[in-house]
């Protein structure tokens, strides 16, 4: 037996419901699961869950790795920089890279 659940109100927009109806559908899930899982944070698809969080560990061994293939080319600070920036956007959804075909 399932626990009984609460009744959330949420505003959306004819357009906001459309796309939520579209991203459940897509990802075979009903509007309400998709919903309560994004606020819950629980992933709703392999993309998701593809990219779970980085422990300290993790990125301490990726600064190494990083300081180890610049050969001493740079300080500790800016190797570091450089790998907390990919490592942010490694993490980061996708983003369409777009052109200027006019140049």
């Amino acid at each position: 037996m399932s626990e009984k659940r609460n009744s959330v109100k949420v505003y959306l927009t004819a357009k906001e419901q459309d796309v939520l109806d579209q991203q459940a559908k897509a990802l075979g899930l009903s509007r309400g699961k998709l919903i309560r899982d994004r606020a819950l944070g629980a992933p709703t698809s392999p993309s998701d869950a593809a990219m779970p969080a980085m422990t300290l560990k993790q990125y301490q061994n990726g600064v190494r790795a990083a300081l180890a293939a610049s050969q001493g080319c740079a300080p500790r600070p800016i190797i570091e920089a450089i790998a907390a920036a990919v490592i942010c956007a490694a993490h980061e959804p996708a983003t369409p890279v777009t052109t200027n075909d006019a140049d």
